[in-house]
């Protein structure tokens, strides 16, 4: 059977029995069992979690906060669904990346949004005709483990922001860093790791069962409100440029396009990694495809109020500690996904979701996407030169947003994108496997 790394699938129950194994991608579960499980990768998304804190952080009214959310559900099923099934045909779940939160955030509360909103369309479109045209095959080919594996484990890091601002209450929030906040999210935190190390089916539904848990936890100390439920609708459908009219501003289309570039290039690490996490193969045409899908999303997104959404870490992080690597589960969380866009009512259930039980679900899975991309960082390659590429990137990622501040008379641009540890970490590491590897073995060969 074929997927399977470190360990063992019973093929009967679709059940892992060996708490390293991964699940074969092409595997099939029970109608119940692989509801059950989309259900939990729909849940324990990036899809509605982002959203939610970008809507919270932005200070976006509760009317574009529920637009952000279905529209973001909306996208990211339709090319969940597409990806799982048509193109890159991996375990891949889509959400907004991690590097548009703050771009978002800014622009809103600058009044510039809509401008955003046509610097993704644009953004999007120029790496949908690249992709189709077969260009990011040549990209592909710095990929080495070195250059995905930085990128991956400073996505990771990036989390761990979030993960913790979410796991002591919420930034904001009057139960931020109280002690049932902390006890529910470390309790939380708890259920997924028992669930992990107990294996079996146990495993399988570790973070839903820890969802569930976590909720009643908050339910009995008071921290389930469950009021904004009943003033939503059952049934609307995203809004049409909710921001207002599509308005283009230079600077801004730049950036848009340079981060959506850059979070291609992290889900690209994302296919990667998963390819090599199931023992899947992964050919250009797959690669191209699955861009290709990821910018047509990303353009309904912007016509619809939602992010960028591309392929995300945690997902990797959800396959590696349940071992369900099967992409049929990933389209029924995709199918999910569009059902829950026109649901308003059930969405706003899930916004009730106190903070800190997000926070103690995303914990575990960002510890895994830190290691797995450390663990890609890592791999020796001949010679200390070459591997110094990792070591660059990261350094630089964590280094230079840090000092970022104190660099005067920078064009706006290059300021903007100083501030945001993926991006710059992504341009050195890819610019160090270059020249440290690339062109030196260029001249080694045509000697």
């Amino acid at each position: 059977m074929t997927g399977l790394v470190h360990g063992r699938l019973d093929e009967q129950t679709g059940m892992i029995t060996d708490e390293s194994a991964i699940g074969d991608v092409e595997a099939v579960m029970p109608a119940r069992r692989g509801l059950a499980l989309g259900l939990q990768q729909a849940l324990v998304s990036n899809a509605w979690l982002d959203p939610i804190f970008v809507a919270s952080v932005g200070g976006f009214s509760a009317g574009l906060a529920t637009n952000l959310v279905t529209a973001t559900f909306l996208a990211a099923g339709v090319v969940t669904v597409v990806q799982s099934t048509r193109l890159v045909r991996l375990p891949v779940v889509q959400g907004p990346s991690s590097a548009f939160s703050p771009l978002a955030i800014g622009y809103y509360k600058a009044g510039t949004i809509a401008s955003a909103s046509l610097g993704l369309l644009i953004g999007a479109g120029l790496v949908f005709l690249a992709a189709i045209a077969g260009q990011f095959a040549r990209l592909r080919r710095l990929l080495s483990p070195a250059v995905s594996g930085t990128i991956i484990t400073l996505v990771g890091i990036a989390l761990a922001g979030f993960t913790f601002q979410e796991f002591f209450g919420g930034p904001g929030m009057p139960t931020f860093g109280t002690l049932p906040s902390l006890l529910i999210a470390c309790m939380t935190t708890a259920f997924v790791l028992t669930c992990t190390a107990l294996g079996g089916r146990l495993r399988m539904f570790g973070f839903l069962i820890a969802l569930i848990l976590g909720d009643c936890a908050a339910l009995f100390f008071g921290l389930l409100d469950f009021s904004s439920v009943g003033a939503a609708p059952w049934i609307a459908f995203p809004q049409l440029l909710p921001y207002g009219a599509l308005q283009f501003d230079l600077g801004i289309t730049l950036t848009m396009s340079i981060v959506f570039l850059v979070a291609v290039v992290e889900a690209m690490g994302m296919y990667e990694a998963t390819a090599r996490l199931t023992g899947s193969p992964l050919d250009d045409r797959r690669v191209n495809m699955g861009i290709a899908g990821e910018a047509g999303g990303s353009m309904l997104a912007a016509l619809i109020g939602g992010f960028g959404t591309t392929a995300y870490a945690q997902n990797l992080g959800v396959v590696k500690i349940t071992g369900v690597a099967s992409r049929h589960v990933v389209r029924i969380a995709g199918t999910i996904f569009i059902v829950l866009a026109f649901l308003p009512k059930v969405a706003a259930a899930l916004v009730a979701t106190p903070a800190s039980v997000v926070g103690g679900l995303f914990l575990p899975a960002a510890g895994t996407v830190i290691m797995t991309g450390i663990q890609l960082a890592s791999q020796e390659r001949g010679s200390s030169v070459k591997n110094l590429v990792a070591p660059l990137g990261l350094m630089a990622g964590l280094g230079l947003p840090a000092i970022s501040a104190s660099f005067k008379g920078l064009p706006p641009l290059l300021s903007e994108m100083m501030s945001h540890s993926i991006v710059v970490g992504a341009v050195v590491v890819m610019a160090a496997e270059i020249v440290l590897v690339r062109l030196p073995g260029l001249r080694e060969r045509s000697r």
